[in-house]
């Protein structure tokens, strides 16, 4: 009885938001999933709560070898996870932000990857934009780009590929730069990782206007189409001179989630936040009364 007043209750606050709430990476009893197994036993317990989305990590990936194996040996496990998935709702995401530094073995993963997100139907690969590092800024970028639109025609899949926003100065991925790499490339898409923005401009969201700011600058970039179906990462960070330097929990970080809520609401922004935070579903429980006051 209790988890069906739960969900209830997760479920009226999405549908009053405008975007399905979801988790990063896997839930209180597998903080992170490991394999097919651990991604079922994750979807079941968001279901219970009513949570929609998860964003899933590559490394879950890591014992497929190559296309023949995707096919021959994996392919029906991933599409029990897609399944039910399907059944419960459920958005499905996959995160990578390693690469290998083999230019032979990227283009391996994320060919092989960019398959995996097809056959779950999963909305995305998400990847951090640091492909290319080493290399001076300019050069980095176009590189990203050039690799983006090779992986994306060679694909010929509907699932896009998202350009997420990094935390560290140093490194590809600021709003400009990601902004740059969508518009000029082929089905990706904007992943706006608020803690990551807020801990490279050292602590840069600090009022309600400072996300105003990040959403008019996007959507003036990327097009008014962008508010029906944006992708939202927020957690709690601490960060230096030079960005963010680790994920926190929200109780522990100077990030105030209720600042984004309302701009949701004002400019009726429609998608997806997933909240990456150490606490996983229980995050959502704990906070579900207080999301409950925000939306209403």
């Amino acid at each position: 009885m209790q988890d069906m007043l739960i969900r209830k209750k997760a479920l009226k606050i999405q549908e009053r938001l405008g975007m399905r709430i979801g988790i990063a990476y896997g839930t209180s009893k597998t903080p992170r999933i490991k394999s097919v197994p651990d991604a079922l036993n994750a979807l079941k317990d968001l279901y219970r709560i009513g949570a929609k989305a998860l964003l899933l990590p590559a490394d879950m990936f890591s014992n497929v070898r190559d296309n023949n194996d995707l096919y021959n040996v994996h392919y029906g496990k991933l599409l029990s996870v897609k399944d039910l998935a399907s059944k419960f709702n459920i958005e499905l995401a996959i995160y990578m932000d390693k690469f290998p530094s083999d230019p032979t073995e990227l283009d391996k993963q994320l060919k092989l990857l960019t398959s995996i997100t097809s056959i779950m139907d999963a909305r995305s690969l998400i990847i951090t934009p640091t492909l290319y590092n080493m290399m001076p800024h300019e050069q980095a970028l176009k590189l990203v780009v050039y690799k983006i639109n090779e992986i994306v025609v060679g694909a010929r899949t509907k699932s896009k590929i998202g350009i997420e926003t990094t935390g560290s100065i140093k490194d590809v991925g600021s709003l400009e730069d990601v902004i740059d790499i969508v518009k000029r490339t082929q089905s990706t898409e904007t992943i706006l990782n608020w803690g990551n923005i807020h801990g490279r401009g050292s602590g840069a969201l600090r009022s309600q206007i400072d996300y105003r700011r990040i959403l008019d600058a996007t959507r003036g970039s990327v097009g008014n189409q962008w508010l029906t179906t944006a992708y939202f990462i927020f957690s709690g960070v601490s960060y230096g001179p030079s960005g963010k330097t680790r994920t926190v929990p929200y109780s522990r970080s100077d990030m105030n989630l209720e600042h984004l809520i309302r701009e949701i609401m004002s400019l009726n922004i429609k998608g997806t936040i997933i909240f990456d935070d150490p606490d996983k579903d229980k995050f959502i429980l704990n906070m579900l009364d207080k999301l409950a006051d925000m939306v209403r």
